[in-house]
């Protein structure tokens, strides 16, 4: 929600500083300049990346302007479904946890945590590692390697976007260039003209190179940005997993894994020990 509201206010802004200048926000309505620039734009993008980059531009503008969603609740969910299986696998094995594994979502335990649940990717993320351990595929050696290949190629997709936007960013001032020199062609066609004339067309090619830096710096620079922070508080919610997975899996006590399952968190959304003490309790 920050990403549209700022959006709004860069737009307000700018205009606002024009018309108090005594600018006519009528000078701006260039629909050609937009289709030129608006246009290679995107079409560049979609020449550039593959179809599911494509995609998911729509979607990912979608998410980036709802926010990715992780909290400081969210992590507190997290750390309490790891300790009620943890403390499940130490009192009844694998037995105890085989039905949530088989169908997490409809699991009760996992239903306790919506804010887990509805980041399906994360689930299953925690639901195939946590096999691979009781199965006895693999040690917790083995398990941090494999959890650490799969966030890997997991950032690298994650990122495909944000990357892709950007890069879109950076070329959008070069087709407010592109689309400035086509109005200055259109206005040599008008030198016998009188100013005015002559002075509209040249306002039509300068709105052009205007456009394309705003929409570089104002507008498509900020959402890849903003894409990419989402891809980086979401990994976040990886590496807690894969701290308290491993410790776990290495023999440490549920109380210790989830400890070292905090010391991942961000800081700004890093629970407490007290809040962490409370959440093993209610976990038991």
């Amino acid at each position: 929600m920050f990403l549209l509201l700022g959006l709004i206010l860069c737009v307000a802004s700018i205009l606002g500083g024009f018309i108090m200048h005594g600018g006519n926000l009528a000078a701006l309505m260039q629909p050609s300049e937009l289709i030129i620039i608006g246009g290679a734009g995107i079409f560049s993008f979609v020449a550039a990346n593959p179809p599911q980059v494509v995609k998911g531009f729509i979607p990912g503008v979608i998410h980036a302007i709802k926010g990715s969603g992780v909290s400081k609740e969210a992590y507190k969910e997290l750390l309490g479904l790891m300790a009620e299986i943890f403390n499940v696998m130490r009192r009844e094995g694998v037995l105890g946890i085989e039905s949530d594994l088989s169908n997490p979502y409809e699991s009760p335990r996992f239903k306790k945590y919506p804010k887990v649940l509805h980041n399906h990717h994360l689930v299953e993320t925690f639901i195939s590692s946590l096999r691979l351990f009781v199965d006895g595929v693999v040690n917790a050696f083995d398990l941090e390697r494999l959890m650490d290949s799969e966030m890997e190629a997991h950032h690298e997709e994650a990122h495909a976007l944000p990357s892709a936007v950007t890069n879109m960013a950076d070329s959008l001032p070069a087709f407010g260039i592109v689309a400035a020199v086509l109005g200055v062609i259109i206005t040599m066609q008008y030198l016998d003209q009188p100013p005015t004339v002559i002075g509209q067309k040249v306002a039509a090619a300068l709105v052009g190179t205007m456009l394309g830096i705003y929409l570089s710096y104002g507008v498509f620079g900020p959402l890849g940005k903003a894409l990419d922070n989402l891809v980086k508080e979401e990994a976040g919610l990886y590496k807690c997993i894969q701290a308290g997975l491993v410790s776990f899996a290495g023999g440490s006590p549920p109380q210790v894994a989830l400890e070292f399952a905090r010391k991942t968190i961000p800081p700004s959304f890093r629970p407490t020990s007290e809040e962490l003490e409370e959440i093993i309790k209610k976990a038991k």
